[in-house]
């Protein structure tokens, strides 16, 4: 009989007061799993706890797997310390600084991000940009200051936003500017390209199976879980709080898989009585005003779930659905807001 894992992933929806919980805890190995070595660990990086749950195969040392993992958290760590633009003299705070007045040649780990930031920002049209730092800064995400923008101020950021004003040379591995005053925030895309790191290096040290999260945001899974199967997460109803019994709304299995969900619960500011999300919908300058109260997504990689949850939260259920009708190795699964009841629409998955 295949047996599932549990993983969990919890967010507090804006729109409702109760929260929104995608499955329950469950990390340990239950009463019937296998003996299969296993390890449990846990490291902080990009502001965000990331978990590491590792199975090996019969006679793999424990402490082989726990060197491992370490290996994982150091490629983490350094690669934060290449595309932060917090830390000061990072890779990607000098090409921020640097870039609206010259080209700046940029390490190829870095390149690679921008290409792909490139790549998400074309297919969804424009929606995921990772250049809406000048917008970030405007609305007080990087230091709550001021009040509410003027329609003024918000026009003149968006003259800063863009990623068809960033010029890539691949010759010289070069960034370009268009403007003084853009500036790229990787926050969106981060945590997935960090377990799709992670995940790469404990396959190839030959670690079996396993599962990693970034935080509340990213899950990545490779191999089968203790006893086959796949790796199984739960949509409890967001309208119920605390412990109370209630059937799942869904249930998503992922097998070689990221995911990832999007929603304004965690970061946002208030103003003026009102509540604004981090999510910024590039088009207008304004926080994404939409009836998604989570968005998850699924595809291949972890940096590629990363930045469409984002576009699946901005254009919604439609916008989802075109997206995963061109890319049919995703899937979305979207809470929607109806007058306080929550609807659950999946896109892309099998009929059953």
């Amino acid at each position: 009989m295949h047996r599932e894992r549990l993983v969990s992933l919890k967010h507090v929806a804006l729109f409702i007061v109760p929260c929104v919980m995608l499955a329950a805890s469950s990390f340990g190995v239950s009463d019937q799993a296998s003996t299969l070595p296993s390890v449990h660990l846990s490291h902080t990086a990009m502001t965000a706890e990331f978990d590491f749950l590792l199975f090996g195969d019969e006679g793999t040392d424990p402490e082989y797997m726990r060197e491992s993992a370490q290996e994982a958290f150091d490629a983490i760590d350094a690669m934060e310390n290449s595309i932060s633009n917090w830390i000061d003299g990072s890779p990607t705070a000098n090409m921020n600084r640097d870039a609206g007045d010259k080209a700046v040649v940029v390490p190829p780990e870095l390149f690679s991000l921008m290409v792909a930031s490139k790549k998400y920002w074309e297919e969804t049209g424009g929606v995921f940009d990772v250049t809406v730092g000048p917008l970030l800064k405007l609305w007080g995400f990087y230091g709550k200051k001021g009040g509410l923008p003027s329609r003024e101020e918000i026009k003149q950021s968006m003259e800063l936003v863009g990623m068809n004003r960033v010029e890539l040379n691949k010759a010289d591995r070069t960034v370009k500017f268009a403007r003084p005053g853009m500036r790229v925030d990787f926050g969106g895309i981060g945590k997935g390209l960090a377990v799709d790191r992670a995940a790469d290096i404990l396959k190839g040290k030959g670690i079996r199976s396993g599962r990693i999260s970034g935080g509340t945001s990213s899950i990545i899974v490779w191999g089968p879980p203790p006893q086959d199967g796949d790796w199984k997460i739960e949509i409890r109803d967001p309208y119920v709080s605390g412990e109370v019994a209630r059937p799942p709304l869904a249930s998503v299995t992922i097998k070689d898989e990221s995911l990832s969900t999007s929603s304004n619960s965690e970061k946002f500011i208030e103003m003026n009585g009102k509540k604004y999300g981090h999510i910024f919908d590039p088009r207008t300058g304004m926080p994404a005003e939409t009836k998604i109260v989570s968005a998850t997504s699924i595809a291949p990689t972890g940096i590629q779930s990363d930045a469409i949850t984002k576009a699946y939260f901005i254009l919604g259920v439609e916008g989802a659905k075109e997206y995963c009708k061109k890319h049919p190795e995703c899937r979305a699964l979207l809470i929607v807001d109806h007058e306080g009841t929550p609807e659950v629409v999946k896109v892309n998955f099998p009929e059953k």
